[in-house]
Protein backbone atom coordinates (compact mmCIF):
# COMPACT_ATOMS: atom_id res chain seq x y z
CA UNK A 1 0.00 0.00 0.00
CA UNK A 2 2.81 2.40 0.89
CA UNK A 3 4.57 1.44 -2.38
CA UNK A 4 1.46 2.23 -4.44
CA UNK A 5 1.08 5.60 -2.72
CA UNK A 6 4.72 6.43 -3.48
CA UNK A 7 4.18 5.58 -7.19
CA UNK A 8 1.08 7.79 -7.38
CA UNK A 9 2.83 10.70 -5.67
CA UNK A 10 5.85 10.30 -7.97
CA UNK A 11 3.64 10.38 -11.08
CA UNK A 12 1.85 13.49 -9.79
CA UNK A 13 5.19 15.23 -9.26
CA UNK A 14 6.42 14.27 -12.76
CA UNK A 15 3.15 15.41 -14.29
CA UNK A 16 3.45 18.77 -12.54
CA UNK A 17 7.04 19.17 -13.73
CA UNK A 18 6.20 18.30 -17.32
CA UNK A 19 2.83 19.94 -17.78
CA UNK A 20 2.75 22.47 -14.96
CA UNK A 21 0.01 22.72 -12.36
CA UNK A 22 -2.55 23.76 -15.05
CA UNK A 23 -1.61 20.96 -17.44
CA UNK A 24 0.54 23.26 -19.60
CA UNK A 25 4.00 22.07 -20.60
CA UNK A 26 7.02 23.83 -19.18
CA UNK A 27 8.79 26.06 -21.68
CA UNK A 28 11.86 23.80 -21.56
CA UNK A 29 9.75 20.94 -22.95
CA UNK A 30 7.60 22.84 -25.47
CA UNK A 31 10.35 23.26 -28.06
CA UNK A 32 11.13 19.56 -27.96
CA UNK A 33 7.49 18.58 -28.45
CA UNK A 34 7.02 21.11 -31.26
CA UNK A 35 9.97 19.59 -33.13
CA UNK A 36 8.70 16.05 -32.57
CA UNK A 37 5.24 16.94 -33.89
CA UNK A 38 6.80 18.61 -36.95
CA UNK A 39 8.86 15.48 -37.66
CA UNK A 40 5.78 13.28 -37.27
CA UNK A 41 3.76 15.42 -39.68
CA UNK A 42 6.55 15.30 -42.26
CA UNK A 43 6.93 11.52 -41.94
CA UNK A 44 3.18 11.08 -42.42
CA UNK A 45 3.22 13.38 -45.45
CA UNK A 46 5.91 11.23 -47.09
CA UNK A 47 4.25 7.98 -46.05
CA UNK A 48 0.94 9.01 -47.64
CA UNK A 49 2.75 10.43 -50.70
CA UNK A 50 0.86 13.70 -50.45
CA UNK A 51 1.50 15.87 -53.49
CA UNK A 52 0.87 19.62 -52.95
CA UNK A 53 -0.12 19.92 -56.62
CA UNK A 54 -3.18 17.76 -55.92
CA UNK A 55 -3.87 18.03 -52.19
CA UNK A 56 -3.96 21.09 -49.95
CA UNK A 57 -1.77 20.14 -47.01
CA UNK A 58 -0.63 23.19 -45.07
CA UNK A 59 0.16 22.42 -41.44
CA UNK A 60 2.08 24.52 -38.92
CA UNK A 61 3.17 23.57 -35.42
CA UNK A 62 3.74 26.30 -32.86
CA UNK A 63 3.67 27.19 -29.17
CA UNK A 64 0.67 29.22 -28.05
CA UNK A 65 -0.09 30.20 -24.45
CA UNK A 66 2.02 27.39 -23.06
CA UNK A 67 0.54 24.76 -25.36
CA UNK A 68 1.61 23.04 -28.57
CA UNK A 69 -0.84 23.88 -31.38
CA UNK A 70 -1.22 22.16 -34.75
CA UNK A 71 -3.00 24.45 -37.21
CA UNK A 72 -3.58 24.68 -40.93
CA UNK A 73 -5.74 23.49 -43.82
CA UNK A 74 -6.27 20.12 -45.50
CA UNK A 75 -8.48 19.39 -48.53
CA UNK A 76 -8.66 15.59 -48.28
CA UNK A 77 -10.80 14.42 -45.36
CA UNK A 78 -9.14 10.98 -45.29
CA UNK A 79 -5.71 12.59 -45.02
CA UNK A 80 -6.95 14.88 -42.26
CA UNK A 81 -8.42 12.03 -40.23
CA UNK A 82 -5.25 9.95 -40.46
CA UNK A 83 -2.99 12.86 -39.54
CA UNK A 84 -5.07 13.93 -36.56
CA UNK A 85 -5.49 10.38 -35.32
CA UNK A 86 -1.72 9.82 -35.37
CA UNK A 87 -0.95 13.13 -33.70
CA UNK A 88 -3.57 12.69 -30.98
CA UNK A 89 -2.37 9.14 -30.31
CA UNK A 90 1.30 10.06 -30.01
CA UNK A 91 0.97 13.47 -28.37
CA UNK A 92 -1.75 13.74 -25.76
CA UNK A 93 -1.68 17.50 -25.20
CA UNK A 94 -1.50 18.94 -28.72
CA UNK A 95 -4.32 21.36 -29.51
CA UNK A 96 -5.78 20.81 -33.01
CA UNK A 97 -6.85 23.78 -35.12
CA UNK A 98 -6.90 22.20 -38.60
CA UNK A 99 -9.56 23.39 -41.06
CA UNK A 100 -11.16 20.91 -43.42
CA UNK A 101 -11.59 22.46 -46.86
CA UNK A 102 -13.80 23.67 -48.53
CA UNK A 103 -13.71 26.72 -46.27
CA UNK A 104 -16.91 27.31 -44.33
CA UNK A 105 -17.06 30.88 -45.63
CA UNK A 106 -17.98 29.50 -49.06
CA UNK A 107 -21.25 28.12 -47.71
CA UNK A 108 -23.10 25.80 -50.10
CA UNK A 109 -21.47 27.32 -53.19
CA UNK A 110 -18.51 24.96 -53.42
CA UNK A 111 -18.86 23.98 -57.09
CA UNK A 112 -17.91 25.88 -60.23
CA UNK A 113 -17.76 25.52 -64.00
CA UNK A 114 -15.28 27.31 -66.26
CA UNK A 115 -17.13 30.11 -68.09
CA UNK A 116 -14.44 31.36 -70.53
CA UNK A 117 -12.99 29.53 -73.56
CA UNK A 118 -9.59 28.99 -71.90
CA UNK A 119 -8.87 29.65 -68.23
CA UNK A 120 -5.43 30.00 -66.66
CA UNK A 121 -4.95 28.53 -63.20
CA UNK A 122 -2.28 30.45 -61.29
CA UNK A 123 0.06 29.64 -58.45
CA UNK A 124 -1.54 32.31 -56.24
CA UNK A 125 -4.14 35.12 -56.37
CA UNK A 126 -3.24 37.68 -59.06
CA UNK A 127 -0.54 35.34 -60.43
CA UNK A 128 -1.99 33.52 -63.44
CA UNK A 129 0.17 34.72 -66.34
CA UNK A 130 3.48 33.59 -67.84
CA UNK A 131 5.57 31.34 -65.63
CA UNK A 132 2.98 31.73 -62.84
CA UNK A 133 0.49 29.57 -64.77
CA UNK A 134 0.26 26.06 -63.32
CA UNK A 135 -2.25 24.64 -65.82
CA UNK A 136 -5.29 25.56 -67.94
CA UNK A 137 -8.95 24.57 -68.17
CA UNK A 138 -11.49 24.68 -71.01
CA UNK A 139 -14.96 26.15 -70.86
CA UNK A 140 -17.36 23.68 -69.24
CA UNK A 141 -14.76 21.92 -67.09
CA UNK A 142 -15.82 21.30 -63.50
CA UNK A 143 -14.04 22.72 -60.48
CA UNK A 144 -14.20 22.15 -56.74
CA UNK A 145 -13.86 25.34 -54.69
CA UNK A 146 -11.65 25.10 -51.61
CA UNK A 147 -10.94 28.67 -50.51
CA UNK A 148 -11.33 32.33 -51.48
CA UNK A 149 -9.09 35.39 -51.21
CA UNK A 150 -9.68 38.83 -52.73
CA UNK A 151 -12.11 37.46 -55.32
CA UNK A 152 -9.76 34.63 -56.29
CA UNK A 153 -10.61 30.98 -55.63
CA UNK A 154 -8.39 28.03 -54.85
CA UNK A 155 -9.85 25.26 -57.01
CA UNK A 156 -9.29 21.63 -57.82
CA UNK A 157 -9.78 20.44 -61.39
CA UNK A 158 -11.20 17.12 -62.53
CA UNK A 159 -7.64 15.77 -62.85
CA UNK A 160 -7.14 16.77 -59.16
CA UNK A 161 -4.69 19.57 -60.01
CA UNK A 162 -4.86 22.71 -57.85
CA UNK A 163 -4.63 26.36 -58.78
CA UNK A 164 -6.07 29.85 -58.24
CA UNK A 165 -8.66 31.38 -60.59
CA UNK A 166 -10.40 34.73 -60.74
CA UNK A 167 -14.05 34.47 -59.69
CA UNK A 168 -15.45 36.42 -62.64
CA UNK A 169 -14.19 33.73 -65.05
CA UNK A 170 -16.13 30.87 -63.50
CA UNK A 171 -19.77 30.11 -62.75
CA UNK A 172 -20.06 29.43 -59.02
CA UNK A 173 -22.93 27.21 -57.94
CA UNK A 174 -24.16 24.69 -55.39
CA UNK A 175 -24.54 20.96 -56.04
CA UNK A 176 -28.23 21.27 -57.00
CA UNK A 177 -27.50 23.93 -59.63
CA UNK A 178 -24.57 21.91 -60.95
CA UNK A 179 -26.66 18.75 -61.28
CA UNK A 180 -29.26 20.68 -63.28
CA UNK A 181 -26.51 21.96 -65.59
CA UNK A 182 -25.23 18.39 -66.06
CA UNK A 183 -28.68 16.93 -66.80
CA UNK A 184 -28.57 17.93 -70.48
CA UNK A 185 -27.22 16.28 -73.60
CA UNK A 186 -23.67 17.47 -74.24
CA UNK A 187 -21.70 18.63 -77.25
CA UNK A 188 -17.99 17.91 -77.58
CA UNK A 189 -15.95 20.32 -79.68
CA UNK A 190 -14.10 18.06 -82.14
CA UNK A 191 -12.51 20.77 -84.31
CA UNK A 192 -9.15 22.13 -83.20
CA UNK A 193 -10.91 25.48 -82.71
CA UNK A 194 -14.32 26.87 -83.53
CA UNK A 195 -15.79 30.38 -83.10
CA UNK A 196 -18.73 30.84 -80.76
CA UNK A 197 -21.42 33.32 -81.81
CA UNK A 198 -23.77 35.29 -79.60
CA UNK A 199 -26.42 35.11 -82.34
CA UNK A 200 -26.86 33.81 -85.86
CA UNK A 201 -26.16 37.36 -87.09
CA UNK A 202 -22.47 36.57 -86.74
CA UNK A 203 -21.61 38.50 -83.57
CA UNK A 204 -18.68 36.74 -81.92
CA UNK A 205 -19.38 35.80 -78.30
CA UNK A 206 -15.83 35.67 -76.88
CA UNK A 207 -12.38 37.06 -77.54
CA UNK A 208 -11.12 33.49 -78.04
CA UNK A 209 -12.49 30.53 -79.94
CA UNK A 210 -13.68 27.35 -78.25
CA UNK A 211 -11.01 24.65 -78.31
CA UNK A 212 -11.06 20.94 -79.02
CA UNK A 213 -12.16 18.92 -76.00
CA UNK A 214 -14.62 21.55 -74.74
CA UNK A 215 -17.85 20.03 -73.40
CA UNK A 216 -21.05 22.09 -73.10
CA UNK A 217 -24.79 21.33 -72.76
CA UNK A 218 -26.57 21.36 -76.11
CA UNK A 219 -30.02 22.97 -76.35
CA UNK A 220 -30.83 22.83 -80.07
CA UNK A 221 -29.24 21.14 -83.05
CA UNK A 222 -29.70 21.10 -86.83
CA UNK A 223 -27.46 20.45 -89.83
CA UNK A 224 -25.85 23.90 -89.78
CA UNK A 225 -25.99 25.30 -86.26
CA UNK A 226 -26.09 24.08 -82.67
CA UNK A 227 -27.16 26.15 -79.68
CA UNK A 228 -25.02 25.52 -76.59
CA UNK A 229 -25.40 26.61 -72.99
CA UNK A 230 -22.57 28.59 -71.42
CA UNK A 231 -22.10 28.03 -67.66
CA UNK A 232 -24.19 30.70 -65.96
CA UNK A 233 -27.06 30.69 -68.45
CA UNK A 234 -25.81 32.44 -71.60
CA UNK A 235 -26.53 30.80 -74.98
CA UNK A 236 -24.15 30.61 -77.93
CA UNK A 237 -24.11 29.13 -81.43
CA UNK A 238 -21.43 26.95 -83.03
CA UNK A 239 -21.20 25.17 -86.37
CA UNK A 240 -22.73 21.70 -86.09
CA UNK A 241 -19.91 20.21 -88.19
CA UNK A 242 -17.47 21.09 -85.38
CA UNK A 243 -19.18 19.11 -82.62
CA UNK A 244 -20.27 15.61 -81.66
CA UNK A 245 -23.38 15.10 -79.52
CA UNK A 246 -23.50 12.73 -76.55
CA UNK A 247 -26.46 11.72 -74.36
CA UNK A 248 -24.57 12.67 -71.19
CA UNK A 249 -21.40 14.48 -70.24
CA UNK A 250 -19.78 11.29 -68.94
CA UNK A 251 -20.35 9.53 -72.25
CA UNK A 252 -18.06 11.92 -74.15
CA UNK A 253 -14.82 10.29 -73.03
CA UNK A 254 -16.14 6.87 -72.08
CA UNK A 255 -15.03 5.09 -75.27
CA UNK A 256 -11.44 3.81 -75.17
CA UNK A 257 -9.72 4.51 -78.49
CA UNK A 258 -6.54 2.96 -79.90
CA UNK A 259 -2.99 4.25 -80.30
CA UNK A 260 -3.58 5.36 -83.87
CA UNK A 261 -6.41 7.66 -82.74
CA UNK A 262 -4.16 9.22 -80.09
CA UNK A 263 -1.42 9.77 -82.66
CA UNK A 264 -3.88 11.36 -85.11
CA UNK A 265 -5.07 13.75 -82.41
CA UNK A 266 -1.46 14.64 -81.62
CA UNK A 267 -0.41 15.20 -85.24
CA UNK A 268 -3.12 17.84 -85.70
CA UNK A 269 -0.96 20.16 -83.64
CA UNK A 270 2.39 19.78 -85.39
CA UNK A 271 4.07 23.17 -85.43
CA UNK A 272 1.96 24.64 -82.62
CA UNK A 273 4.26 26.75 -80.38
CA UNK A 274 5.06 25.59 -76.86
CA UNK A 275 3.13 27.27 -74.05
CA UNK A 276 4.08 27.09 -70.38
CA UNK A 277 1.20 25.46 -68.50
CA UNK A 278 -0.72 25.03 -71.76
CA UNK A 279 -3.34 22.32 -72.23
CA UNK A 280 -5.30 23.54 -75.27
CA UNK A 281 -5.13 24.27 -78.99
CA UNK A 282 -3.69 27.70 -78.14
CA UNK A 283 -0.52 25.96 -76.93
CA UNK A 284 0.65 22.99 -74.89
CA UNK A 285 3.45 22.17 -72.53
CA UNK A 286 4.80 18.62 -72.77
CA UNK A 287 2.57 16.90 -70.22
CA UNK A 288 -0.44 19.06 -71.03
CA UNK A 289 -0.10 17.73 -74.58
CA UNK A 290 0.07 14.06 -73.61
CA UNK A 291 -2.73 14.45 -71.07
CA UNK A 292 -4.99 16.06 -73.68
CA UNK A 293 -4.32 13.50 -76.43
CA UNK A 294 -5.02 10.59 -74.09
CA UNK A 295 -8.13 12.24 -72.67
CA UNK A 296 -9.60 12.57 -76.15
CA UNK A 297 -9.08 8.81 -76.47
CA UNK A 298 -10.77 8.03 -73.16
CA UNK A 299 -7.72 7.67 -70.89
CA UNK A 300 -6.95 9.63 -67.72
CA UNK A 301 -3.42 10.94 -67.20
CA UNK A 302 -2.28 13.03 -64.29
CA UNK A 303 -1.09 16.54 -65.06
CA UNK A 304 2.73 16.60 -64.90
CA UNK A 305 5.45 14.46 -66.48
CA UNK A 306 6.70 13.03 -63.19
CA UNK A 307 3.11 12.13 -62.25
CA UNK A 308 2.53 10.40 -65.57
CA UNK A 309 5.79 8.47 -65.05
CA UNK A 310 4.07 6.78 -62.07
CA UNK A 311 1.19 5.52 -64.23
CA UNK A 312 0.89 2.51 -66.49
CA UNK A 313 3.33 -0.37 -67.01
CA UNK A 314 7.09 0.33 -67.13
CA UNK A 315 8.78 -0.57 -70.43
CA UNK A 316 12.39 -1.32 -69.58
CA UNK A 317 13.81 -1.95 -73.06
CA UNK A 318 13.42 0.72 -75.72
CA UNK A 319 13.25 -2.05 -78.32
CA UNK A 320 9.92 -3.08 -76.76
CA UNK A 321 8.22 0.28 -77.37
CA UNK A 322 4.82 0.26 -79.06
CA UNK A 323 2.85 3.16 -80.61
CA UNK A 324 0.98 4.99 -77.86
CA UNK A 325 3.62 4.43 -75.17
CA UNK A 326 4.71 7.48 -73.18
CA UNK A 327 8.45 8.21 -73.42
CA UNK A 328 10.17 10.22 -70.70
CA UNK A 329 13.26 12.37 -70.49
CA UNK A 330 15.26 14.04 -67.74
CA UNK A 331 15.84 17.62 -68.83
CA UNK A 332 15.95 20.70 -66.60
CA UNK A 333 15.72 18.88 -63.25
CA UNK A 334 16.38 15.40 -61.83
CA UNK A 335 13.78 12.78 -62.69
CA UNK A 336 11.19 12.78 -65.49
CA UNK A 337 10.58 16.37 -66.59
CA UNK A 338 9.67 15.91 -70.26
CA UNK A 339 7.30 13.47 -71.95
CA UNK A 340 6.21 12.52 -75.45
CA UNK A 341 4.17 9.86 -77.28
CA UNK A 342 5.90 7.08 -79.18
CA UNK A 343 4.45 6.78 -82.70
CA UNK A 344 6.49 3.86 -84.08
CA UNK A 345 9.58 3.54 -86.31
CA UNK A 346 11.79 4.94 -83.52
CA UNK A 347 9.88 8.24 -83.59
CA UNK A 348 7.93 10.19 -80.95
CA UNK A 349 5.76 13.30 -80.98
CA UNK A 350 6.01 15.87 -78.19
CA UNK A 351 5.55 19.51 -77.29
CA UNK A 352 9.04 20.86 -76.62
CA UNK A 353 10.87 24.14 -76.82
CA UNK A 354 10.32 24.20 -80.61
CA UNK A 355 6.62 23.45 -80.25
CA UNK A 356 4.84 20.26 -81.22
CA UNK A 357 7.28 18.21 -83.27
CA UNK A 358 8.30 14.69 -84.21
CA UNK A 359 11.78 13.49 -83.32
CA UNK A 360 13.60 10.19 -83.64
CA UNK A 361 15.74 7.94 -81.47
CA UNK A 362 17.57 6.83 -84.64
CA UNK A 363 20.92 8.67 -85.02
CA UNK A 364 20.74 8.26 -88.80
CA UNK A 365 17.32 9.95 -89.08
CA UNK A 366 17.11 13.62 -90.11
CA UNK A 367 14.80 14.34 -87.15
CA UNK A 368 17.12 12.70 -84.61
CA UNK A 369 17.54 14.65 -81.36
CA UNK A 370 20.80 13.76 -79.69
CA UNK A 371 20.09 15.89 -76.62
CA UNK A 372 16.79 14.11 -75.94
CA UNK A 373 18.23 10.70 -76.82
CA UNK A 374 20.90 11.15 -74.14
CA UNK A 375 18.26 12.27 -71.63
CA UNK A 376 15.82 9.39 -72.21
CA UNK A 377 15.02 7.65 -68.90
CA UNK A 378 12.19 5.22 -69.65
CA UNK A 379 8.66 4.61 -70.90
CA UNK A 380 5.23 3.73 -69.62
CA UNK A 381 2.45 1.82 -71.36
CA UNK A 382 -1.01 3.23 -70.66
CA UNK A 383 -2.99 1.42 -73.34
CA UNK A 384 -4.08 -2.18 -72.74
Amino acid sequence: MKYKMLVIISLMILSTLYFGSDQKMESTKIGEVVENVKKTVELLRKEMKIDPRETVFVLNVKEESGKVVLEGKISDINVKEKILNEIQTRFLNVEIKVEQLPSKKLGEKICAVVAVPVLNLGEAPWKDQGKHVVTQARMGELLKLFDEKEGWYLVQMEDNYLGWVYGERIWICDEKELNKFLSNKFALITAKMTPAFASLDGVVAFDKQLVQGTLLPILEHDERWSKLLVPGGREIYVKSQDIKVFPTRDAAFSEKRDAQYIIEIAKQYLGLPYLWGGTTAYGFDCSGFTQFCFKMAGYFLRRDADMQFEQGIPIMDRKELKPGDLVFFQTYKPGPSHVGIYIGDMKYIHSGSNGVAINSFDPSAPDYSQSLDLRYIGARRILP
